[in-house]
């Protein structure tokens, strides 16, 4: 991930909902989707006041995963050169405040009826990483607040720093799957809401200072928390039919 941008991690991510049999899936009540250009901010997925969610120089495999809850790790059959386009895509859905998961399902929804994006799910034996307290308990800044995480909890100012505002060791376990890309199963036992600041040396893109750590290092020095690689069956989203050219706003 070699551009700046904002990271949006909704409390109902890791499954963005599930439909009754036989209920119409949510749409947005209007969108525009727009190519990327120069012009456009960093890569960011954000979702904002009244309903609104803003996306900016997001590759489409990007809008997939984010859509379906997976890490790019789960997200197969990509054609190749799909992530060669990023769009930039302003939607409102019709309540000022839905329901967590409900803007993923939202743009599944727009995928499918601007993209033709097709898909099913699959069960596949991958590599993954289960979070533990390393030896010593976490190092992470324990907030005392009944307030909710904000929309947009966790920023990514720039390549290899991350921070994260009253947040959780789920909410944690998520968007490190998306940086490593693949899947991370909290099993910490920490329930505490808290805030952190993690730096790392990422394989994509340089960074101030290169003496910084590799990210599963930067994870357990930093935060107290270590990643513990096993093999395990997880869901996955496979990509039967996408166009690379959305239909007109």
């Amino acid at each position: 991930m070699p551009r700046s941008f904002s990271i949006v991690v909704l409390i109902a991510l890791g499954a963005a909902g599930v439909l009754a049999q036989g209920t119409a899936p949510p749409s947005f009540e209007v969108a525009t989707i727009k190519r990327s250009t120069a012009d456009s901010p960093p890569q960011s997925i954000r979702r904002l006041p009244g309903g609104r969610l803003v996306t900016s120089n997001t590759p489409l495999p990007t809008l997939i995963a984010w859509a379906y809850g997976v890490d790019d790790g789960r997200l197969f059959g990509v054609p190749k050169g799909l992530d060669a386009s990023s769009f930039d895509v302003v939607a409102k859905a019709p309540e000022q405040e839905p329901a967590p998961g409900q803007m993923q399902l939202m743009m599944r929804s727009l995928l499918a009826e601007r993209f033709t994006l097709v898909v099913h799910h699959e069960t596949r034996d991958l590599t993954a990483y289960s979070l533990v307290a390393d030896v010593g308990g976490p190092k992470v800044k324990v907030v005392d607040s009944p307030d909710r995480p904000d929309a947009n909890p966790f920023t990514m100012s720039s390549a290899g720093r991350l921070t994260g505002t009253r947040v959780t060791a789920d909410m944690l376990a998520k968007v490190l799957s998306n940086q490593l890309g693949r899947p991370v199963q909290n099993d910490t036992g920490f329930t505490s809401a808290f805030d952190f600041t993690l730096l790392w040396s990422p394989d994509t893109a340089p960074v101030d200072d290169p003496q910084r750590p590799a990210l599963l290092t930067a994870v357990r020095e930093q935060l107290g928390f270590r990643l513990v690689a096993k093999k395990t069956t997880v869901d996955v989203i496979v990509i039967d039919r996408v166009d690379t050219n959305p239909t007109a706003n």
